[in-house]
């Protein structure tokens, strides 16, 4: 249950030799931890229905923070390697539930830090912001604050608004004629909308136990928004969800496992907090083998799945997507999930990430990729993040399940090329 971050930063051009040493001594010396980071779950006589939340006295940081180093040449591999290892080791529930890594030895002169933090403190955090907000956004504030001294909201959940009388009523109207679409929609009277529990069974949908897989990938965003803006698309999540499903078919194709029905990816609308959390259902025209076919059929799908979910009210759609769901839930607690039909085949999501590049006593943020929680029998989390001028992706894969993450995002890039020559051609690309 726990999702992680992966920082890079570039070393300050007048760097010392002992920059990453005094940065390690700095961050260990910053040892009066602020809510939530010092909080740990009790768990009462029925476990984890009455878990809640308490002050941890006495926090180890030997245990939450340690510097490592990378085996020579320290590269993208090698990196990943390192992540997908750490990231399948569980958390200690015992302690606060997070840990964080200062890698060094990386090429070029980088250095990176690997946060992983229960989903739980995420939510009680305030969101995902916790995974950047220590950052400065002046390269010259030379203090660096640690993680855990940062407070991005309040440490109390946010409480779920609500709705007068007829204001409910109407909602609730609402939510039953949204989901009177989703049904005839899967009766193929609107075959632009993808429907859940309609995805094709593949290798995405196999088992997930703790071991993972971690690659990256990144792009301009301005080359992203050119291609957008050459194919008429609302904007480059389109091209993103494009990105996904070319290279997914490219990659089962491979093992001669491509299915004849279209990929279907579920897409959060919103925060990873739970109370603004929506989900919708987008197909990635992975069974179209010509490329503008398939942009062309994922963009139907994307702007069926917008119109459809922006015409559930907003307080209620946490409550659409969670009975949306809950076929799946159940199926799970019964042992049932295997025999049921696939609810969707992966997540894709857009992460919250600065739009101005950020800084760590004076090292400039180079690229941030987030590692996303897998879900049970869905193998495969895509996330992007929109930081600065780029674009990062991240892909968490369940390594026994999908040994070959880093495939996927190699061929994300060569889908993108593929596309530009086909709506640029002749024009040489970033």
């Amino acid at each position: 249950m726990h999702i992680g971050a992966l920082l890079r930063f570039r070393l300050p051009q007048k760097a010392g030799a002992n920059f990453l040493a005094e940065l390690a001594g700095s961050f260990r010396a910053q040892s009066e931890l602020i809510a939530p980071w010092h909080w740990r779950l009790k768990r009462g006589g029925l476990r984890a229905l009455r878990a809640r939340w308490q002050v941890c006295q006495s926090v180890d940081m030997d245990h939450h923070f340690r510097q490592i180093g990378l085996p020579s040449p320290g590269g993208e591999r090698e990196l990943g390697v390192l992540v997908s290892r750490l990231h399948s080791q569980p958390l200690d529930m015992s302690r606060p539930p997070w840990e964080c890594y200062l890698i060094e030895g990386l090429e070029q002169g980088y250095f990176a830090l690997y946060l992983k933090i229960h989903r739980a403190l995420v939510d009680v955090a305030g969101g995902p912001e916790i995974f950047h907000a220590f950052l400065s956004p002046s390269a010259n504030a030379k203090q660096a604050f640690a993680p855990w001294t940062t407070s991005i909201d309040s440490d109390e959940m946010p409480a779920r608004p609500m709705l007068p009388l007829g204001d409910s009523l109407r909602a609730s109207a609402g939510l039953g004629r949204a989901f009177a679409r989703l049904v005839s929609a899967g009766l193929r009277k609107n075959p632009a909308l993808a429907v859940p529990y309609r995805a094709p069974r593949t290798a995405l949908n196999g088992p997930v136990n703790s071991q993972r897989r971690f690659a990256t990938q990144r792009y301009a965003s301005a080359r992203l928004q050119t291609l957008a803006t050459a194919l008429d698309a609302e904007n480059d999540t389109v091209i993103l969800l494009y990105l996904c499903g070319s290279a997914l078919r490219r990659f089962l194709k491979e093992f001669n496992a491509l299915p004849d029905e279209p990929l279907i990816a579920a897409v959060p609308q919103s925060r990873v907090s739970l109370s603004d959390f929506s989900l919708s259902f987008v197909s990635l025209g992975s069974d179209e083998a010509r490329p503008l076919e398939r942009f062309a059929s994922i963009q139907r799908s994307y702007k069926a799945a917008q119109t459809h979910i922006s015409a559930v009210p907003e307080p209620l759609r946490m409550a659409y997507s969670l009975a949306a769901g809950a076929p799946f839930l159940l199926g799970e607690i019964t042992g049932a999930r295997p025999w049921m039909p696939a609810m969707f085949n992966l997540f894709v999501l857009s992460m919250p990430a600065p739009e101005s590049y950020r800084y760590l006593a004076g090292a400039r943020l180079d690229s941030i990729h987030s590692l996303s929680m897998l879900m049970p029998g869905t193998a495969l989390s895509i996330s992007c993040q929109r930081y600065a001028d780029t674009v990062n992706v991240g892909l968490t894969g369940a390594r026994d399940t999908l040994p070959h993450v880093q495939r996927i995002a190699v061929y994300m890039e060569q889908a993108l090329e593929q596309l530009e020559a086909a709506v640029m051609p002749g024009e040489k690309t970033a």
